[in-house]
């Protein structure tokens, strides 16, 4: 996978929240995880599925910011 282009920037739950519509939520964990709760409208990529998502997650990152969700 290539380098980003915009740095990657940590939020808080309380911050990720009160912007949640500014993005396109991206679910890396796996999907028995996922399928436990997730944030309404995420799309669930597990982590060891991102390369083969390049293309579609390139896609979204253009129309505006990816939020990351993965287990604590």
């Amino acid at each position: 996978m290539n380098t980003p282009e915009a740095p990657a920037t940590s939020l808080t739950t309380g911050q990720a929240a009160a912007r949640l519509a500014e993005f396109t939520v991206v679910d890396v964990r796996s999907p028995g995880e996922y399928s436990g709760g997730h944030l309404p409208g995420a799309h669930n990529v597990p982590l060891e599925r991102l390369d083969e998502a390049a293309g579609t997650l390139a896609a979204a990152a253009a129309r505006g910011p990816l939020l990351l969700v993965c287990a604590s």
